[in-house]
């Protein structure tokens, strides 16, 4: 259910035939153009994205002291090794490299940056960089899909580290001990053969391994501070002097299982058992729908071995999940390493208060989606739609000056330019949410929700949904039907649009939803606009109306003039009585305009 197509209006301007190389000169110039007027108009959040055909752009004209937040995708042949930029203000930089022959990342993109705190780098290969860099104030790294550095970076204050599909050199044991200030840390999709990680004030851990790695690799974790680990997928792991108050145990998406035959997942679910003690330290265990499933599945194997799990308080069972479901052989080994351990659907409201409370970093900063996930193409969350028809620096203009102070975000196209119509621009952070209700929703959909609730509060009457992810779905429908509703213009209103959006409602209604009054205003747009003639007696009267403003307007104006002229004659009038006053004395002040013998003959 999508709210109806809104018509569109395009930027457009026709580069003539007759002159081609004229064409693609303005073509090649256009990325250049952008940026300068970007720049000149004091941008702050900034994301272009450069297409293959894009030759190399020139570092230096980002250059700018208003630009807090660059998003660029490029490729790096043909650029001057001198080139360079100058971004005092910058604090998140994201770079993404795109195909070519040339991934080495220039480390000068790297200096110059004194304010940088949050860094994101994307398909580079960063093994044979000998510069030994220093980011002092960066706090975040993110590297997806790159090749690690053989040196140790100088990285002071980093809290939060994200590694994805990135390539070791080798022993990467100096590389965690050296980050002394780390609080956070997700390694995810990638092999971690004997990998030390010695953090001493380590917060948050998150590990995902891929099924197909060896489980022969261990890895040891020495983090006395250590609170929340999440596992995803089954490795071996030890910790060392580390007191692992949460741990996350998540197998959901680890495995294909419809490419991989069910006794072959039993068999990686079996290295179960080898992982489980390394956990032993754990005081709650938090247990997804499917590892308990997989941990069911291994119950004959799991009869007779000591539970390790000595620390253990609370088992947090997943939502909806009855505890009689848990077979004897799972709760006692789970259970009995602990006698006060408990079985648990929700935990103590203590308990819960100080998870999130350590947790936070992690999820600010461990959850969350790859970088490629922030370029949305064709969604319903892009806030303005551009549309490249031809290229032409008024397209530039209307998207700068609509983000200009706050932010600006293009796609740019290189050569090719004939049917470009499907991309469009993005926040360059992707989607925020926040919670109404409970409810986890789109950031700008929560004032709303509240705007909704205030006025029309027989709206959620009857939206009793017990699952609650369907009810947020619920909610997003709502918010999005009723965003695109209300900002739709009147003179873009069709009979056709008005069929959509009250099937459009109706769906909404079906389930649970009482939106009787955007079907009142629906239906009285339609009254109004094609059941009766009103709309043109209206304007008729508008019309009618503007001129009886612009005719008294023009009365005023005629009135003022007049109270002028009249001031400025009698002023006039007291200064020629004075003259007359001073040449012939005090006489009567009505003899210049009465008669000759006024005044001659009346008594005292």
């Amino acid at each position: 259910m999508n709210p109806p197509s809104r018509k569109k209006k395009k930027l457009k301007k026709t580069i003539h035939q007759q002159d081609e190389c004229e064409g693609e000169d303005k073509i090649s110039t256009l990325p250049d153009d952008f940026i300068d007027y970007a720049v000149s108009r004091h941008v702050e959040d900034f994301t272009v994205h450069f297409r293959r055909e894009q030759k190399g752009i020139k570092f230096c004209r980002f250059s700018s002291n208003s630009i807090t937040k660059l998003d660029v995708r490029m490729k790096v042949g043909g650029v001057e090794e001198s080139d360079c930029w100058d971004l005092p203000a910058l604090t998140e930089l994201f770079l993404w490299l795109l195909p070519t022959d040339d991934d080495k990342l220039p480390v000068r993109c790297l200096t110059c940056l004194p304010a940088l705190r949050t860094l994101s780098l994307m398909v580079w290969d960063l093994w044979e960089q000998d510069v030994n860099l220093c980011l002092p104030e960066l706090t975040t790294l993110t590297l997806i899909m790159c090749k690690m550095p053989k040196n140790i970076w100088n990285f002071p204050c980093l809290k939060s580290l994200k590694l994805q599909n990135v390539e070791f050199p080798g022993n990467m044991n100096d590389m965690f001990a050296a980050l002394v200030t780390l609080e956070s840390l997700a390694l995810h999709g990638m092999s971690l053969q004997d990998c030390y990680i010695r953090c001493p004030r380590l917060l948050n851990l998150e590990i995902e391994s891929r099924y197909f790695d060896s489980f022969e690799d261990n890895i040891v974790v020495l983090a006395p501070k250590l609170t929340n680990f999440t596992a995803l997928g089954i490795f071996q792991i030890t910790f060392e002097d580390s007191k692992l108050e949460n741990v996350y145990l998540k197998v959901r998406g680890w495995i294909n299982r419809t490419n991989i035959p069910r006794k072959q997942i039993k068999e990686y679910y079996q290295q179960y058992i080898f992982m489980l003690p390394g956990l032993g330290r754990a005081e709650i265990l938090n247990l997804q729908l499917e590892t308990i499933e997989a941990l069911s599945s291994l119950s004959d194997s799991l009869v007779g071995i000591a539970s390790p799990f000595h620390n253990l308080k609370y088992v947090k069972l997943p939502p909806r999940f009855e505890e009689a479901s848990l077979s004897n052989t799972l709760r006692c080994y789970l259970l009995d390493g602990s006698p006060t351990a408990t079985i648990v659907a929700t935990l103590p409201q203590n308990i819960v208060s100080h998870t999130v409370a350590d947790s936070v970093t992690a999820q600010n900063v461990v959850i969350e989606e790859t970088l490629a996930a922030r370029t949305l193409v064709n969604s319903e969350d892009i806030q303005k739609d551009v549309c490249f028809e031809a290229v032409d620096v008024g397209v530039q203009e209307e998207l700068v000056v609509h983000n200009s102070k706050d932010h600006a975000v293009g796609v740019i196209h290189g050569a090719a330019v004939e049917g470009i119509c499907n991309d469009h621009v993005s926040s360059s952070r992707g989607n925020t949410y926040g919670l109404w209700q409970c409810n986890e929703v789109k950031s700008e959909f929560v004032c709303l929700l509240d705007q909704i609730m205030k006025k029309y509060p027989e709206t959620f009457e009857h939206l009793t949904t017990k699952n609650k992810k369907f009810c947020t779905m619920k909610l997003n429908m709502l918010c999005t039907a009723v965003s695109d509703f209300i900002k739709t213009p009147m003179a873009e209103v069709d009979a056709e649009m008005i069929v959509e959006y009250m099937e459009v409602f109706t769906d909404l209604k079906k389930l649970g939803l009482n939106v009787s009054w955007l079907v009142n205003r629906l239906n009285y747009i339609e009254q109004n606009q094609f059941s009766q003639p009103l709309p043109p007696k209206l304007h008729a009267t508008d019309c009618h109306n503007d001129d009886a403003k612009s005719n008294l307007q023009d009365l005023q104006i005629r009135i003022d003039d007049a109270k002028t002229k009249l001031q400025n004659l009698q002023t006039l009038r007291s200064e020629k009585m004075q003259e007359i006053q001073e040449a012939f004395g005090t006489i009567d002040t009505n003899l210049a305009v009465g008669c000759v013998g006024d005044g001659l003959l009346a008594g005292p």
